[in-house]
């Protein structure tokens, strides 16, 4: 395998990633316990695009603008897609409530808030990296949609049959804790690094 095309494949992972996105909503529209696997089986080929290509871009410094402004996208659209349709479902296939929307709308408003000062810092020629938090709690949203779209399974946890899907539940309640302790500290260093922009003629900026 040539290594021009390495360093290309981050890019092309990426856009597989939004293409399978239609295809995942198409199968969620109507879901039956069939096409629910079906939509299982495409989100995990979608986020492992997000993890092989991180991995590559790294490995072969393939690293590029166009990576750097599709994979967080492709991210947040395929999580929010996947959060959205399970939330338009309601109930899983035994009658259980899936998504409460105050969850979805908490990580909606999260994801806005944090993009809007990306924005704002970028225009200053001002790049913050994501912290732990933020990969942590895509990497747990990602699990918990795999977790939701498990529906009809149970797991004995301690002589008690627990719903693999409620399991996917707890766990996007909890990377909603980690995504606003992560917002909250990103929210501090851009504006550490607001300040001391200010504090700088721009054209002695070399950062």
């Amino acid at each position: 395998m040539k290594i021009p095309f390495l360093k290309s494949l981050p890019n092309l992972l990426t856009l597989l990633r939004l293409i399978l996105i239609p295809v995942f909503v198409f199968f969620m529209i109507e879901p039956d316990i069939f096409s629910l696997r079906i939509s299982l089986g495409i989100f995990i080929i979608a986020a492992l695009t997000d993890f092989i290509d991180g991995k590559i871009a790294r490995k072969y410094c393939a690293v590029s603008d166009t990576g750097k402004l599709l994979d967080p996208i492709a991210d947040k659209i395929l999580v929010m897609s996947a959060l959205v349709m399970l939330l338009a479902q309601g109930r899983d296939i035994d009658g259980n409530i899936l998504v409460p929307s105050w969850c979805v709308v908490m990580i909606l408003a999260r994801e806005t808030w944090v993009n809007g000062l990306r924005s704002i810092a970028a225009s200053l020629g001002i790049i913050v990296a994501a912290g732990w938090a933020g990969k942590l709690k895509t990497a747990m949203q990602m699990f918990a949609i795999c977790l939701l779209l498990l529906q009809g399974i149970s797991i004995n946890v301690f002589d008690r049959e627990i719903s693999v899907a409620l399991l996917g539940a707890w766990l996007l309640i909890l990377s909603i804790v980690v995504s606003y302790w992560g917002a909250v500290e990103y929210t501090l260093l851009v504006f550490s690094k607001l300040r001391g922009k200010r504090c700088k003629p721009l054209e002695n900026d070399r950062n």
